[in-house]
């Protein structure tokens, strides 16, 4: 069995109307889901793709991997039902030592919205209900600052709680804020079968099992612009807007 060679995570986080750089109104992100379908997209799973990638699973012709972090309570009401309308399936990151709170840890300055967390009996319904649930560690900590005695916690610990909670295998990561270092991917490599970085690119088989990259759903908001996803224009313009944010990353740094 041949693995595929090229597949895109895409990355959300919450579902609602603010506008916040993390969020996608409800009813663009139904016409997201109705636009993959309309152009032969198949929503899967990311330990799906992991499976693939080790040459364990075929995938169907045009997979696309789902992902949304944080794990928002508005997940349930208004992802959930267009995923299933669409018969697409996906991955929910849950920070393990906040569900049903809030996302209390997000920084001053980004205008992001205080929102509700699911709490586990929602967590358990969406497992139940096909979807993978992964961890987005214990208390969404940047993992490359965190002191080392904490980093056992916040990435295998938070696997632990997490089963423990939906009474279902936890086998992926994905790093807060993107953010991670040797020493976190170590641990990683050792608790979960892959992990999401927020690097921007399409993943390929070749990748880092546990540093895939991803494509940011928020440069694609516009459902005029996401029915371009996977088309040549459009990724010509994903392309670009890497080249934006690899420019602005080295500005950064300098």
């Amino acid at each position: 069995m041949m693995p595929p060679s090229l597949v895109p995570i895409l990355t959300y986080h919450s579902i609602d109307p603010s506008g916040s750089v993390l969020s996608v109104a409800p009813a663009d992100f139904r016409e997201h889901v109705r636009s993959l379908a309309r152009n032969g997209f198949t929503g899967i799973r990311f330990d799906r793709l992991i499976d693939a990638f080790e040459g364990r699973l075929a995938l169907p012709p045009r997979p696309v991997v789902l992902t949304f972090d944080d794990a928002y309570a508005n997940f349930q009401e208004y992802a959930l039902p267009a995923l299933r309308e669409a018969g697409f399936f996906a991955t929910v990151f849950a920070v393990a030592g906040l569900v049903g709170k809030t996302n209390k840890w997000q920084e001053a300055g980004l205008s992001i919205p205080r929102l509700p967390l699911l709490d586990w009996p929602a967590l358990r319904e969406i497992a139940a209900a096909g979807f993978e649930i992964g961890s987005h560690t214990f208390t969404h900590a940047r993992l490359n600052c965190v002191p080392a005695a904490q980093l056992e916690y916040e990435i295998a610990g938070s696997r632990r709680r997490l089963e423990d909670g939906v009474s279902a295998p936890v086998a992926s990561l994905a790093y807060p804020f993107g953010a991670h270092h040797a020493a976190s991917v170590a641990i990683a490599r050792e608790t979960y079968r892959g992990a999401c970085s927020t690097r921007m690119a399409t993943a390929r088989v070749a990748h880092d099992r546990h540093l895939l990259p991803r494509l940011d759903a928020y440069y694609l908001r516009d459902p005029r612009l996401f029915a371009h996803f996977g088309t040549p224009l459009g990724n010509a313009y994903l392309a670009a807007r890497m080249l934006g944010r690899a420019a602005r990353a080295l500005l950064e740094r300098s």
